[in-house]
């Protein structure tokens, strides 16, 4: 309805256009904020609300002050050059200013009184891109960079072709890790690689069944005696001695284990030889007597031990049922174990156990030292025929150790060597990707850091070249919409590139019928500057739906027309007047009213009444 009564107070046809237009655009659901903000004004002016404060300005670079907190702005008493000066401050501040007036000549007073480095922004038709691309355009000037107005001169990698993070960390780690120690762990990773998957696998089980029973031998210090055995047993010494060994203590350990809570047996004097068969035989024919022995006519077997039984006691008593001969055979059964074990023990030149619990620590030993032996024998024949002519060999412990962990750490880290080849190939393949003098700064980054072995470097180049093809996108798409800018506006495209980001304004001049009957889109102006306001009539208002400021310029000695005009409702709506300069002293700020010291401005009435 608003836009109803602005235009009924003129009849031509850019008037009539321009309100189907604007129409149309309130219809969709815009509302044109210049005129919305001017609706408001006006709202306001019939209300009991006290008018809002003015702020004096001064000179010209008051007016983009003015404008930058006001929407309604009168230029009072501008001639020409003041309005260049005006338009010229607005273009230097950014705004993209809109210049009409009634005829054309008002126009090329204006042109011709700017200043020359203005006139290369002034176009005659607003830019036929769409303000969004405007606006993306100063964007991207504004924030233009000396590397990214270098972006297209180089080519940067796809991301497809980049090595994975994830597969250059543990390269890295890798290659950063110290080899294992020894001469054939120098030789391990070269024969592991050239063998097949299965057999690797195999190998690798070994090391592991070493590296496990090397870990469970007694300590190097306090336990040497296990260590030197080893060693023996690993060149066949001693083994038939350390077969018997091991089962009499682990039977011994067992049999004392077992007879713990058994009466004590005490042995009166040395016993005859042939003691303990004489007991065997006679328990077994205990066993076969249902453990009953007649006191008479007794069989020889029972006489014959009735010696042996006198010099035993069982628990304080003489040994007579089958349990307390079976624990004396038990015991003496011990007893011969012991004793081969010392026997043992001093032919390998080892301390025999002096109780049961350096016994129980000589048999936990011996299996043990038993397990590792074994395991490091596995070892030694599969070095041996891990491939033909194979230059390793594991002589002694030491080296079975060594080689060990060299098989582990390849298993579960692969060789240095081959990581530190793989990072210099993923390395020339990335450098091969463009030329030398094409390459971006990030892309030599990325090189770098797989060269240097250096994964957090690499990850951070990958980030930077992120940011680089997204420079390079920007300087595309500015590159392009500078194109289609100067395809119509030469002149203003290349102020623009040649400004960068300061600066960035335009100044269209079009006659008012033309503004009207073709009115731009939302967003295409910061402002609207409009010439010969006293000679204008209400339907001129319409020009706040061009951009979200007015500004209306009364020249020198200009007298309005009568009322209701452009002016009266400017006037009404409370705009913010700056003074023209008409002696050496600035312009100052005034409001509209009716005072001797400038042209006499009639009532104004209500808009569209």
């Amino acid at each position: 309805m608003f836009v109803d009564r602005l235009a009924a107070a003129g009849t031509d046809r850019p008037t009539t256009l321009a309100k189907r237009q604007i129409r149309r655009v309130i219809g969709a659901g815009y509302s044109p904020p210049g005129l919305r903000r001017l609706a408001e004004s006006l709202a306001a002016s019939v209300s009991e609300l006290p008018p809002s404060q003015r702020r004096p300005t001064e000179d010209s670079g008051s007016v983009v002050s003015a404008v930058r907190s006001n929407n309604l702005v009168v230029l009072d008493g501008f001639d020409a050059a003041a309005v260049a000066d005006a338009v010229s401050a607005l273009v230097a501040d950014g705004r993209r200013v809109l210049v009409t007036g009634s005829t054309v000549a008002e126009l090329a007073e204006v042109r011709h009184s700017l200043p020359s480095d203005v006139v290369a922004r002034v176009v005659d038709q607003l830019p036929a891109l769409s303000p969004s691309e405007v606006r993306e355009l100063r964007t991207l000037l504004a924030m233009s960079t000396p590397g990214r107005r270098a972006r297209p001169g180089q080519v940067l990698p796809d991301p497809s072709v980049l090595p994975l993070p994830a597969d250059v960390e543990p390269l890295c780690n890798r290659a950063g890790r110290a080899d294992a120690p020894g001469a054939a762990a120098g030789l391990i990773p070269s024969l592991l690689a050239d063998l097949a998957p299965e057999r690797r696998e195999a190998v690798t089980s070994v090391a592991r069944c070493v590296n496990r029973s090397l870990g469970g031998m007694p300590p190097r210090v306090g336990g040497e005696w296990a260590w030197r055995l080893l060693a023996d047993l690993i060149y066949g010494t001693n083994r038939s001695v350390f077969d018997k060994m091991i089962e009499d203590a682990a039977q011994s350990v067992a049999a004392l284990d077992r007879t713990r809570s058994a009466p004590a047996v005490q042995v009166a004097a040395p016993l005859p030889t042939g003691s303990a068969d004489a007991l065997r035989r006679y328990r077994e024919f205990l066993v076969a007597s249902g453990g009953r022995v007649r006191s008479y006519f007794r069989p020889p077997v029972a006489r014959d031990v009735q010696p042996v039984l006198r010099m035993l006691r069982v628990g304080g008593r003489i040994p007579e049922s089958v349990e307390d001969v079976q624990r004396v055979i038990d015991h003496l059964e011990v007893g011969e174990r012991l004793t081969r074990i010392d026997a043992n023990c001093a032919q390998i030149g080892m301390h025999a156990p002096r109780n049961e619990a350096e016994l129980s620590e000589l048999a936990d030993g011996l299996v043990r030292v038993a397990a590792a032996a074994r395991s490091v024998g596995a070892l030694r024949h599969d070095v041996l025929f891990i491939a033909p002519n194979s230059p390793l060999s594991v002589p002694d412990v030491d080296t079975a150790e060594q080689v060990a962990a060299a098989i582990l750490e390849y298993a579960e880290h692969g060789s240095t060597a081959e990581a530190g080849r793989d990072l210099e190939r993923m390395a020339s393949e990335l450098e091969m990707r463009c030329s030398a003098s094409a390459m971006s700064p990030e892309h030599r980054w990325a090189v770098a850091a797989l060269r240097a072995q250096d994964a957090v470097g690499y990850v951070a180049a990958l980030e930077a070249l992120g940011g680089a093809r997204r420079e390079a996108q920007d300087e595309a798409r500015q590159g392009e919409l500078l194109r289609r800018l100067g395809e119509g506006a030469p002149h203003l495209a290349q102020a623009w590139e040649t400004l960068g980001g300061n600066a960035l304004g335009l100044a269209c001049l079009q006659t008012i019928d033309g503004l009207l009957s073709s009115v731009p889109e939302a967003d295409a102006a910061d402002a609207v500057i409009v010439l010969g306001a006293a000679r204008l009539g209400v339907e001129r208002l319409l020009l706040t739906a061009v951009a979200p400021r007015l500004i209306a310029v009364v020249a020198p000695g200009d007298q309005p027309e009568g009322s209701p005009s452009l002016l009266s409702v400017l006037q009404r709506a409370s705009a913010l007047v700056i003074r023209g300069r008409v002696t050496a002293s600035p312009g100052r700020v005034v409001p509209i009213t009716q005072t001797p010291s400038r042209p006499h401005i009639a009532p104004v009435g209500q808009a569209g009444a």
